[in-house]
């Protein structure tokens, strides 16, 4: 009877392990090297192409733009990429960030310099479900509360960075949601 008692235990402990697994980002950023600002990926874009894979890892190679409405400000450069990814993967954040340079040699983001953003979605102009995220990268101000707040000027940008996306895909402001 023991025996069976502790087959029995033996299996829910195992099972339990196995429920509690939680899933993780597992994200690679790629950052053209020296950019300061906020980056935005957004998914389920039509005619955009599907995020590849590099080691397990979603590799995410982020492109410099500027802001016209900002360009007199020292916030005007920000970072975007568009996938048809259908969306993101949650969960216990587990990504990678690098600066890559002209030649392509990546030197890795010290976690500091990195502060992760809101998540959010909204409908498209056909009715697809797009979603977003949004990081915060900076070389001058890297620390534990750079991490946790990000820096106000960049705050300022993803405003201003999302309001032009939602204007350019046509989107009314009132179908944005934020999380």
């Amino acid at each position: 009877m023991k025996k069976y008692l502790f087959i029995v235990i033996s299996i829910l402990l195992l099972a339990g392990c196995g429920l509690n697994k939680q899933e993780t980002t597992k994200n690679i950023f790629l950052i053209p090297e020296g950019f300061e600002g906020s980056i935005f990926v957004f998914y389920n874009m039509p005619n955009e192409p599907a995020l590849k894979k590099e080691k397990g890892y979603t590799v995410i190679p982020i492109k410099e733009k500027t802001l016209d409405t900002l360009k007199d400000t020292d916030i005007s450069q920000y970072g975007v990429h568009f996938t048809s990814t259908k969306d993101m993967i949650y969960g216990i954040v587990n990504d990678q960030y690098y600066y890559v340079d002209e030649k392509g040699k990546r030197k890795e983001i010290n976690e500091q310099c990195i502060s992760l953003g809101s998540n959010g979605g909204f409908t498209g102009k056909k009715g697809e479900d797009i979603k977003y995220s949004v990081i915060q990268v900076t070389t001058s101000s890297c620390g534990p509360s750079f991490k946790e707040n990000g820096r106000n000027d960049f705050n300022a940008q993803v405003n201003e960075v999302g309001k032009y996306y939602l204007n350019k895909l046509g989107i009314n402001n009132k179908n944005a949601a934020e999380g």
